[in-house]
């Protein structure tokens, strides 16, 4: 699929309801309803897993100010494009931990592999995106639907496309051993939109 609309509108279709001209102009309380819900349900499903096509790698830029105690320096996390879920530092074994938007460590330099948000449709890996069709649609089933049994139904045909998904995406190039500890446990299923995205924690002291 090439545009976000054409997702929201595959999502509308699995729970049988009319689709949009566009997510990002359509007025109609569909149109409402798969906006607050689309961005949300594609980051959500993006910490899930560290999927090949989000993986990014960026070196950080030290903050001027240091944590007050217990590690030496802070660093902004990236926002070009955005990290959604720090996964290691490259050629280092030291402590670290993600608080707000900051990396506190002990290194003078990071290197960091993290999953990016990936906004850009067309960068999807498909089976990622047959995923987030039913995910979306699970989360769209009560608000639009009301139904309750539906929604259940659309939740697990979107865990087991994820799982699909996974498995094919885990059998792409050699395999590698995290060696840092990711932030967070892997989320399992939808849940509610939260006003903004979360970083978790590293390695703890």
């Amino acid at each position: 699929m090439n545009s976000e609309t054409e997702i929201v509108n595959a999502a509308l279709i699995e729970v049988g309801a009319a689709v949009i001209t566009d997510i990002t102009a359509d007025t109609t309380t569909h149109g409402d309803i798969v906006r607050r819900w689309y961005g949300h349900t594609r980051d959500a499903m993006l910490r899930q897993y560290t999927w090949n096509f989000a993986l990014a790698r960026q070196s950080l830029s030290r903050n001027t100010v240091s944590p007050p105690f217990e590690f030496t320096y802070s660093f902004s996390l990236p926002t070009l494009p955005y990290c959604l879920r720090a996964l290691s530092m490259y050629d280092s074994n030291s402590e670290w931990k993600i608080e707000g938007r900051n990396l506190f460590t002990d290194d003078a330099s990071v290197n960091l592999k993290y999953i990016a948000r990936v906004t850009n449709v067309v960068d999807f890996d498909d089976l990622f995106t047959d995923a987030l069709i039913f995910a979306l649609a699970a989360n769209i089933a009560m608000p639009i639907k009301r139904d309750n049994v539906l929604a259940i139904k659309l939740l697990e045909v979107a865990r087991e496309k994820v799982q699909t998904a996974r498995t094919h995406d885990s059998q792409e190039g050699t395999f590698n051993q995290m060696r840092s500890n990711v932030l967070l446990s892997v989320r399992r299923g939808i849940s509610s939109p939260p006003s903004t995205p979360v970083s978790g924690a590293g390695t703890p002291r």
